[in-house]
């Protein structure tokens, strides 16, 4: 459940996320079905007609969030060829296996107890979100999934 407290630090940040230089490649929408969730729309730098609509939700702002690629015509959740090749991907699981995922933590529980993969709340967590990514994409996309 959302605090108050979370609500206005996600305000703050969706709109500092939407002046990073980087916005003006992305269509940022917020989720009417999550006080805490985005959805947005991007591509790699080496494929621009490859649009990408990811949604990005938290349930609480300061853990891991869950992130699920969407089909752009039909609007479905679970449907692999919507996922990037990207590293962590697993489009046939339909999750990003990443530390700061919220599936991958599922999938991994050891990482919670290890320094090294533990999550560590950004001071921005959607900032930080949107730009880990784009970085994903730019640097490390390999096709759609």
């Amino acid at each position: 459940m959302a605090t108050e407290f979370d609500l206005m630090l996600f305000e703050q940040h969706f709109r500092a996320a939407l002046e990073l230089p980087v916005a003006k490649r992305w269509s940022l929408e917020r989720d009417e079905a999550s006080p805490l969730g985005v959805f947005c729309t991007m591509h790699p730098r080496v494929a621009q007609s490859e649009q990408y609509k990811v949604r990005l939700r938290w349930t609480d702002y300061s853990m891991p969030f869950s992130v699920k690629f969407i089909n752009v015509v039909s609007g479905s959740d679970n449907d692999p060829h919507a996922w990037p090749n990207i590293e962590g991907s697993r489009p046939p699981n339909l999750f990003l296996c990443a530390p700061f995922t919220s599936e991958g933590n599922g999938y991994h529980p050891e990482w919670a107890r290890s320094a090294a993969t533990r999550y560590k709340t950004p001071d921005e967590p959607l900032v930080f979100a949107l730009l880990q990514l784009q970085h994903l994409l730019d640097n490390t996309y390999q096709g759609r999934g």
